[in-house]
């Protein structure tokens, strides 16, 4: 099977951070998030992955290269003009072939059993399957709606079906396609595939069905969200990799765990690191200062004293976030580490 990552929106709900990079290249604890749904597709026997391309999108070429570091062949699409999802997957046509295809969006992580999914898939027979969650919020997200079989029957509200007892989802950014989904897209060149063609293909009878996920799964949309998602990774509370810190750091620093500490970085004395603080390689943090639930990029610098608290720190920029992504007040003294920080 083939898979087609969705990469190239311009990543707007999440400036001023994708002003610097595409949001797939937006580092998620001290790795880029494209590189975590990478590692998903190949974990589970996924060997060619196609990537469309547009906003800042030689940056995207030039970090993956040919996909062989990921275990991967990587084929790009490059979209001079936007083509939306559906035309996104429509140029793709040759790549695709006869064999059932996945599709994912670059801006989420989920650890999904991708075989679990395609059994589900072949088992209904499906023309095309969507992986659905339960739904914290139907105004955001929109409603689909199943039956007791899983076939979708109410899509965004666009169906008004009559058909009781159906259970209400939300979309989570993966779909998997039987091959003659391609034949039955429209013939326009720019469409959406949620928006301008499941309706239809709902209506058409096509055997629609929605595959119920309830493991860990973010949307990384606003900064809010990218910031939730990071912290989450560094309390270990979901199941991604984590890089070995290495970075040069005094031994009158005080950490308090979880944190991640990039290599190269250097954190002067007396500085206090924690709790939930991901910092990038090649930081540098000035004597005294505090630094809590923050994410430092590549390169970004906290002056002598400085405080920071759920913040986003890049180069050339500092983003405050909502209290709302704080998870707990620190709870617990500083502790001296000497060399290096708590994992």
């Amino acid at each position: 099977m083939k898979a087609m990552i969705l990469a190239a929106g311009k990543g707007e709900r999440l400036r001023p951070l994708t002003r610097e990079i595409p949001k797939p290249l937006i580092p998620v604890a001290n790795r880029p998030l494209i590189e975590y749904n990478l590692s998903l597709l190949e974990r589970h026997g996924i060997r060619e992955v196609a990537i469309n391309l547009h906003y800042l999108g030689e940056l995207i070429r030039d970090r993956l290269g040919d996909g062989s570091r990921f275990g991967l062949k990587i084929h790009y699409s490059e979209e001079p003009t936007l083509l939306g999802t559906g035309g996104g997957i429509k140029k793709l046509r040759s790549f695709f072939g006869t064999e059932p295809f996945l599709v994912i969006n670059a801006d989420i992580l989920i650890d999904i059993d991708l075989k679990d999914l395609a059994l589900f898939h072949r088992s209904r027979q499906a023309f095309a399957t969507m992986v659905l969650r339960p739904n914290p919020d139907p105004v955001r997200y929109g409603t689909i709606e199943t039956d007791n079989t899983g076939r979708i029957r109410e899509f965004l509200g666009k169906i008004r079906t009559t058909e009781p007892d159906l259970q209400k989802w939300m979309f989570t950014g993966i779909h998997l396609f039987h091959p003659a989904v391609i034949d039955a897209l429209p013939g326009k060149k720019r469409f959406c595939i949620n928006r301008d063609v499941y309706a239809h293909w709902i209506r058409s009878n096509k055997a629609c069905y929605g595959y119920v996920y309830k493991g860990y799964w973010e949307d990384l949309g606003r900064p809010e969200e990218y910031l939730k998602a990071n912290l989450e990774i560094v309390r270990r509370k979901v199941p991604f990799e984590f890089i070995p810190p290495e970075g040069e750091i005094s031994e009158d620093v005080n950490f308090i765990s979880p944190c991640l500490v990039g290599t190269g970085s250097a954190i002067g004395k007396n500085a206090v690191i924690g709790p939930e603080v991901v910092i990038g390689n090649d930081c540098h943090i000035g004597e005294g200062a505090q630094i809590t639930q923050s994410i430092l990029w590549p390169g970004a610098t906290v002056p002598p004293g400085d405080t920071v608290r759920n913040m986003i720190i890049t180069r050339f920029q500092r983003i405050s976030v909502p209290n709302e992504v704080e998870s707990r007040k620190p709870d617990r003294t500083p502790e001296r580490v000497p060399g290096g920080p708590v994992r």
